[in-house]
Protein backbone atom coordinates (compact mmCIF):
# COMPACT_ATOMS: atom_id res chain seq x y z
CA UNK A 1 0.00 0.00 0.00
CA UNK A 2 1.46 3.34 -1.07
CA UNK A 3 2.11 5.96 1.57
CA UNK A 4 -0.43 8.75 1.70
CA UNK A 5 0.74 12.02 0.15
CA UNK A 6 0.10 14.61 2.82
CA UNK A 7 3.17 16.87 2.54
CA UNK A 8 3.50 20.04 0.48
CA UNK A 9 5.67 19.67 -2.65
CA UNK A 10 9.27 20.76 -2.34
CA UNK A 11 10.73 23.59 -4.38
CA UNK A 12 12.71 21.06 -6.42
CA UNK A 13 9.60 19.13 -7.38
CA UNK A 14 7.83 22.34 -8.43
CA UNK A 15 10.85 23.38 -10.49
CA UNK A 16 10.98 19.95 -12.16
CA UNK A 17 7.27 20.18 -12.96
CA UNK A 18 7.73 23.66 -14.42
CA UNK A 19 10.63 22.43 -16.56
CA UNK A 20 8.32 19.70 -17.90
CA UNK A 21 5.70 22.32 -18.83
CA UNK A 22 3.38 21.64 -15.89
CA UNK A 23 2.21 25.08 -14.75
CA UNK A 24 -1.19 26.06 -13.27
CA UNK A 25 -3.12 28.05 -15.88
CA UNK A 26 -6.67 29.32 -16.25
CA UNK A 27 -8.39 29.51 -19.63
CA UNK A 28 -10.71 32.14 -18.20
CA UNK A 29 -7.76 34.49 -17.60
CA UNK A 30 -6.77 34.12 -21.25
CA UNK A 31 -10.40 34.65 -22.33
CA UNK A 32 -10.58 37.83 -20.23
CA UNK A 33 -7.43 39.21 -21.87
CA UNK A 34 -8.80 38.40 -25.36
CA UNK A 35 -12.15 40.06 -24.63
CA UNK A 36 -10.37 43.10 -23.19
CA UNK A 37 -8.27 43.40 -26.34
CA UNK A 38 -11.37 43.14 -28.55
CA UNK A 39 -13.14 45.82 -26.51
CA UNK A 40 -10.14 48.16 -26.76
CA UNK A 41 -10.03 47.65 -30.54
CA UNK A 42 -13.72 48.58 -30.76
CA UNK A 43 -13.17 51.67 -28.63
CA UNK A 44 -9.98 52.92 -30.27
CA UNK A 45 -10.65 52.03 -33.92
CA UNK A 46 -14.28 53.10 -34.31
CA UNK A 47 -13.54 55.37 -37.26
CA UNK A 48 -11.54 52.65 -39.00
CA UNK A 49 -14.40 50.14 -38.75
CA UNK A 50 -17.01 52.71 -39.77
CA UNK A 51 -15.07 53.49 -42.95
CA UNK A 52 -14.75 49.85 -44.00
CA UNK A 53 -18.40 49.06 -43.16
CA UNK A 54 -19.43 52.03 -45.27
CA UNK A 55 -17.30 50.65 -48.12
CA UNK A 56 -18.99 47.24 -47.87
CA UNK A 57 -22.45 48.84 -47.95
CA UNK A 58 -21.47 51.04 -50.89
CA UNK A 59 -20.22 48.03 -52.85
CA UNK A 60 -23.57 46.33 -52.27
CA UNK A 61 -25.54 49.39 -53.41
CA UNK A 62 -23.37 49.78 -56.51
CA UNK A 63 -23.92 46.17 -57.44
CA UNK A 64 -27.70 46.38 -57.13
CA UNK A 65 -27.94 49.57 -59.25
CA UNK A 66 -25.56 48.45 -62.02
CA UNK A 67 -25.63 45.58 -64.48
CA UNK A 68 -25.67 42.37 -62.52
CA UNK A 69 -23.69 39.88 -64.60
CA UNK A 70 -21.40 37.11 -63.37
CA UNK A 71 -18.23 39.18 -63.78
CA UNK A 72 -19.62 42.10 -61.78
CA UNK A 73 -20.84 39.73 -59.07
CA UNK A 74 -17.43 38.08 -58.72
CA UNK A 75 -15.73 41.49 -58.62
CA UNK A 76 -18.15 42.73 -55.94
CA UNK A 77 -17.70 39.58 -53.85
CA UNK A 78 -13.93 39.92 -54.10
CA UNK A 79 -14.03 43.57 -52.98
CA UNK A 80 -16.37 42.71 -50.09
CA UNK A 81 -14.01 39.90 -49.07
CA UNK A 82 -11.03 42.28 -49.02
CA UNK A 83 -12.95 44.83 -46.94
CA UNK A 84 -13.99 42.03 -44.60
CA UNK A 85 -10.35 41.03 -44.14
CA UNK A 86 -9.47 44.62 -43.27
CA UNK A 87 -12.34 44.61 -40.76
CA UNK A 88 -11.23 41.37 -39.10
CA UNK A 89 -7.45 41.93 -39.16
CA UNK A 90 -7.27 44.26 -36.11
CA UNK A 91 -9.44 41.86 -34.09
CA UNK A 92 -7.37 38.83 -35.06
CA UNK A 93 -4.02 40.48 -34.32
CA UNK A 94 -5.19 42.05 -31.04
CA UNK A 95 -6.81 38.83 -29.81
CA UNK A 96 -3.77 36.73 -30.76
CA UNK A 97 -1.38 39.07 -28.95
CA UNK A 98 -3.71 39.32 -25.95
CA UNK A 99 -4.00 35.53 -25.76
CA UNK A 100 -0.21 35.14 -25.76
CA UNK A 101 0.10 37.82 -23.07
CA UNK A 102 -2.59 36.11 -20.98
CA UNK A 103 -0.67 32.82 -21.13
CA UNK A 104 2.68 34.53 -20.50
CA UNK A 105 1.38 36.27 -17.37
CA UNK A 106 0.50 32.88 -15.94
CA UNK A 107 3.43 30.74 -17.08
CA UNK A 108 6.26 33.19 -17.79
CA UNK A 109 9.06 32.20 -20.15
CA UNK A 110 8.53 28.46 -19.95
CA UNK A 111 8.88 26.49 -23.18
CA UNK A 112 8.55 22.70 -23.08
CA UNK A 113 7.47 20.10 -25.63
CA UNK A 114 6.71 17.45 -23.03
CA UNK A 115 3.00 18.36 -22.65
CA UNK A 116 2.40 17.66 -26.38
CA UNK A 117 4.25 14.34 -26.39
CA UNK A 118 1.70 11.47 -26.86
CA UNK A 119 1.02 9.57 -23.65
CA UNK A 120 -0.36 6.02 -23.73
CA UNK A 121 -1.95 6.56 -20.31
CA UNK A 122 -4.26 9.16 -21.84
CA UNK A 123 -5.98 6.50 -23.99
CA UNK A 124 -6.34 4.07 -21.10
CA UNK A 125 -10.12 3.70 -20.40
CA UNK A 126 -9.48 3.15 -16.70
CA UNK A 127 -7.57 6.42 -16.39
CA UNK A 128 -10.31 8.14 -18.39
CA UNK A 129 -12.96 6.96 -15.94
CA UNK A 130 -10.83 8.09 -12.98
CA UNK A 131 -10.46 11.56 -14.49
CA UNK A 132 -14.18 11.70 -15.22
CA UNK A 133 -15.02 11.24 -11.53
CA UNK A 134 -12.06 13.18 -10.12
CA UNK A 135 -12.19 16.29 -7.96
CA UNK A 136 -10.82 18.37 -10.85
CA UNK A 137 -13.69 17.29 -13.13
CA UNK A 138 -16.24 18.11 -10.42
CA UNK A 139 -14.73 21.57 -9.92
CA UNK A 140 -14.69 22.20 -13.69
CA UNK A 141 -18.37 21.23 -13.87
CA UNK A 142 -19.28 23.57 -11.04
CA UNK A 143 -17.22 26.31 -12.70
CA UNK A 144 -19.14 25.90 -15.96
CA UNK A 145 -22.45 26.09 -14.11
CA UNK A 146 -21.38 29.25 -12.25
CA UNK A 147 -20.19 30.89 -15.47
CA UNK A 148 -23.43 30.00 -17.27
CA UNK A 149 -25.53 31.42 -14.43
CA UNK A 150 -23.45 34.61 -14.26
CA UNK A 151 -23.57 35.20 -18.01
CA UNK A 152 -27.30 34.47 -18.09
CA UNK A 153 -28.04 36.88 -15.23
CA UNK A 154 -25.89 39.64 -16.73
CA UNK A 155 -27.48 39.24 -20.16
CA UNK A 156 -30.97 39.24 -18.67
CA UNK A 157 -30.32 42.36 -16.61
CA UNK A 158 -28.58 44.05 -19.53
CA UNK A 159 -31.34 43.27 -22.05
CA UNK A 160 -34.04 44.44 -19.66
CA UNK A 161 -32.17 47.70 -19.12
CA UNK A 162 -31.69 48.19 -22.87
CA UNK A 163 -35.20 47.13 -23.90
CA UNK A 164 -36.76 50.65 -23.80
CA UNK A 165 -33.93 51.97 -25.93
CA UNK A 166 -34.23 49.06 -28.38
CA UNK A 167 -37.97 49.70 -28.80
CA UNK A 168 -37.32 53.39 -29.36
CA UNK A 169 -34.87 52.65 -32.19
CA UNK A 170 -37.82 52.27 -34.58
CA UNK A 171 -38.32 56.04 -34.44
CA UNK A 172 -34.64 57.00 -34.77
CA UNK A 173 -32.80 57.90 -38.00
CA UNK A 174 -30.30 55.30 -39.34
CA UNK A 175 -27.24 57.31 -38.24
CA UNK A 176 -28.46 57.42 -34.63
CA UNK A 177 -29.36 53.73 -34.73
CA UNK A 178 -25.79 52.89 -35.77
CA UNK A 179 -24.29 54.97 -32.95
CA UNK A 180 -26.62 53.47 -30.34
CA UNK A 181 -25.90 49.94 -31.58
CA UNK A 182 -22.17 50.66 -31.42
CA UNK A 183 -22.38 51.88 -27.82
CA UNK A 184 -24.54 48.91 -26.87
CA UNK A 185 -21.99 46.51 -28.34
CA UNK A 186 -19.22 48.21 -26.36
CA UNK A 187 -21.29 47.93 -23.16
CA UNK A 188 -21.84 44.20 -23.71
CA UNK A 189 -18.11 43.69 -24.29
CA UNK A 190 -17.32 45.57 -21.06
CA UNK A 191 -19.73 43.36 -19.11
CA UNK A 192 -18.16 40.27 -20.66
CA UNK A 193 -14.67 41.42 -19.69
CA UNK A 194 -15.83 42.11 -16.12
CA UNK A 195 -17.36 38.64 -15.82
CA UNK A 196 -14.28 36.84 -17.14
CA UNK A 197 -11.91 38.92 -15.02
CA UNK A 198 -13.81 37.94 -11.86
CA UNK A 199 -14.22 34.32 -12.91
CA UNK A 200 -10.62 34.14 -14.17
CA UNK A 201 -9.19 35.39 -10.87
CA UNK A 202 -11.18 32.80 -8.95
CA UNK A 203 -10.37 30.06 -11.44
CA UNK A 204 -6.63 30.77 -11.36
CA UNK A 205 -6.66 30.42 -7.57
CA UNK A 206 -8.52 27.12 -7.91
CA UNK A 207 -6.13 25.84 -10.59
CA UNK A 208 -3.13 26.79 -8.45
CA UNK A 209 -4.63 24.97 -5.46
CA UNK A 210 -5.34 21.87 -7.59
CA UNK A 211 -1.82 21.96 -9.01
CA UNK A 212 -0.23 22.05 -5.55
CA UNK A 213 -2.64 19.34 -4.40
CA UNK A 214 -1.68 17.07 -7.32
CA UNK A 215 2.02 17.56 -6.59
CA UNK A 216 1.80 16.66 -2.90
CA UNK A 217 4.43 14.25 -1.65
CA UNK A 218 4.69 11.56 0.95
CA UNK A 219 7.23 11.85 3.76
CA UNK A 220 9.19 9.01 2.22
CA UNK A 221 9.38 10.86 -1.13
CA UNK A 222 10.67 13.97 0.62
CA UNK A 223 13.36 11.95 2.39
CA UNK A 224 14.45 10.31 -0.87
CA UNK A 225 14.60 13.65 -2.63
CA UNK A 226 16.63 15.17 0.18
CA UNK A 227 19.04 12.24 0.10
CA UNK A 228 19.42 12.50 -3.67
CA UNK A 229 20.00 16.25 -3.44
CA UNK A 230 22.55 16.02 -0.63
CA UNK A 231 24.20 12.85 -1.85
CA UNK A 232 26.04 10.19 0.09
CA UNK A 233 27.90 11.67 3.13
CA UNK A 234 31.21 10.05 2.08
CA UNK A 235 30.91 11.34 -1.48
CA UNK A 236 29.85 14.73 -0.15
CA UNK A 237 32.95 14.87 2.06
CA UNK A 238 35.25 14.00 -0.82
CA UNK A 239 33.54 16.60 -2.98
CA UNK A 240 34.07 19.23 -0.27
CA UNK A 241 37.73 18.28 0.08
CA UNK A 242 38.22 18.46 -3.69
CA UNK A 243 36.56 21.89 -3.80
CA UNK A 244 38.87 23.09 -1.04
CA UNK A 245 41.89 21.93 -3.04
CA UNK A 246 40.61 23.77 -6.09
CA UNK A 247 40.22 26.99 -4.10
CA UNK A 248 43.31 26.80 -1.95
CA UNK A 249 45.69 24.61 -3.89
CA UNK A 250 48.46 23.67 -1.49
CA UNK A 251 48.11 26.07 1.47
CA UNK A 252 51.76 25.64 2.44
CA UNK A 253 52.94 26.78 -0.97
CA UNK A 254 50.55 29.74 -0.98
CA UNK A 255 51.36 30.88 2.56
CA UNK A 256 55.09 30.53 1.90
CA UNK A 257 54.71 33.48 -0.45
CA UNK A 258 52.83 35.55 2.14
CA UNK A 259 54.31 38.53 3.93
CA UNK A 260 51.65 38.73 6.64
CA UNK A 261 48.51 36.95 7.86
CA UNK A 262 45.58 39.23 8.82
CA UNK A 263 43.05 37.58 11.14
CA UNK A 264 39.78 38.22 12.92
CA UNK A 265 40.93 36.37 15.88
CA UNK A 266 39.10 33.09 15.16
CA UNK A 267 36.69 33.51 12.24
CA UNK A 268 38.71 34.94 9.33
CA UNK A 269 42.28 34.55 8.13
CA UNK A 270 43.73 36.17 5.00
CA UNK A 271 47.33 35.82 3.80
CA UNK A 272 48.84 38.76 1.92
CA UNK A 273 51.86 38.67 -0.37
CA UNK A 274 53.71 41.76 -1.49
CA UNK A 275 56.54 41.84 -4.03
CA UNK A 276 57.33 45.42 -5.11
CA UNK A 277 59.50 44.18 -7.98
CA UNK A 278 57.01 41.54 -9.06
CA UNK A 279 53.23 41.95 -8.92
CA UNK A 280 53.63 45.46 -7.54
CA UNK A 281 50.54 45.45 -5.30
CA UNK A 282 49.60 43.53 -2.14
CA UNK A 283 47.87 40.32 -3.21
CA UNK A 284 45.54 37.85 -1.45
CA UNK A 285 47.19 34.43 -1.73
CA UNK A 286 45.13 32.43 0.81
CA UNK A 287 42.00 32.90 2.90
CA UNK A 288 39.68 30.89 5.08
CA UNK A 289 36.78 30.97 7.54
CA UNK A 290 36.41 29.21 10.91
CA UNK A 291 38.16 25.78 10.69
CA UNK A 292 39.95 26.74 7.50
CA UNK A 293 41.10 29.97 9.15
CA UNK A 294 42.57 28.05 12.09
CA UNK A 295 44.35 25.74 9.68
CA UNK A 296 45.82 28.67 7.78
CA UNK A 297 46.98 30.31 11.02
CA UNK A 298 48.73 27.08 11.96
CA UNK A 299 50.53 27.03 8.60
CA UNK A 300 51.55 30.67 9.03
CA UNK A 301 52.80 30.02 12.56
CA UNK A 302 54.88 27.03 11.43
CA UNK A 303 56.43 29.03 8.60
CA UNK A 304 57.13 32.11 10.71
CA UNK A 305 54.65 34.42 8.98
CA UNK A 306 53.67 37.42 11.17
CA UNK A 307 50.02 37.29 12.26
CA UNK A 308 48.14 40.58 12.67
CA UNK A 309 44.75 40.75 14.39
CA UNK A 310 42.62 43.37 12.66
CA UNK A 311 38.95 42.22 12.45
CA UNK A 312 37.61 44.94 10.09
CA UNK A 313 40.53 44.52 7.70
CA UNK A 314 40.30 40.72 7.82
CA UNK A 315 36.59 40.78 6.94
CA UNK A 316 37.19 43.25 4.09
CA UNK A 317 40.13 41.29 2.66
CA UNK A 318 38.12 38.06 2.79
CA UNK A 319 35.80 39.53 0.12
CA UNK A 320 38.74 39.75 -2.32
CA UNK A 321 39.13 36.82 -4.72
CA UNK A 322 42.20 34.62 -4.43
CA UNK A 323 45.04 35.96 -6.55
CA UNK A 324 43.53 39.45 -6.83
CA UNK A 325 45.18 42.63 -5.67
CA UNK A 326 44.00 44.48 -2.58
CA UNK A 327 41.36 47.08 -3.59
CA UNK A 328 42.35 50.73 -3.57
CA UNK A 329 40.02 51.48 -0.65
CA UNK A 330 42.23 49.25 1.59
CA UNK A 331 45.63 50.49 0.38
CA UNK A 332 46.26 52.78 3.34
CA UNK A 333 45.33 50.23 6.03
CA UNK A 334 47.30 47.45 4.35
CA UNK A 335 50.30 49.79 3.97
CA UNK A 336 50.31 50.38 7.74
CA UNK A 337 50.32 46.60 8.33
CA UNK A 338 53.13 46.03 5.83
CA UNK A 339 55.22 48.83 7.35
CA UNK A 340 54.80 47.20 10.75
CA UNK A 341 56.03 43.91 9.28
CA UNK A 342 59.04 45.64 7.74
CA UNK A 343 59.81 47.31 11.06
CA UNK A 344 60.07 43.89 12.69
CA UNK A 345 63.23 43.36 10.67
CA UNK A 346 62.38 39.66 10.45
CA UNK A 347 64.67 37.54 8.32
CA UNK A 348 62.69 34.70 6.69
CA UNK A 349 65.68 32.46 6.49
CA UNK A 350 66.87 32.52 10.12
CA UNK A 351 64.25 30.06 11.37
CA UNK A 352 63.14 32.32 14.22
CA UNK A 353 59.76 31.83 15.84
CA UNK A 354 56.78 33.69 14.31
CA UNK A 355 55.66 37.00 15.66
CA UNK A 356 52.11 38.15 16.09
CA UNK A 357 50.30 41.22 17.32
Amino acid sequence: MSEEKTEQPTEKKLQDARRDGEVPTSQDVTAASVLLAAMLVLKLAGGYFTEHVRSVVQIGFDFTTNTRDATAMNRAIGRIGIEGLFLMLPFVVACLVAGLIGVFLQTGMNASLKPVVPKFDSINPVNGVKKLFSLRSLINLLKLIVKAVLIGVVLWVGIRALMPMIIGLAYEPPADIAQIAWRTLGTLFALGVLIFVLVGAADWSIQHWLFIRDKRMSKDEQKREHKESEGDPEVKGKRKEFAKELVFGDPRERIAKAKVMVVNPTHYAVALAYEPDGFGLPQVVAKGVDDDALELRAFAHNQGIPIVANPPLARALHQVELGDAVPESLFETVAVVLRWVDDLGRDHDDGSSPLSC
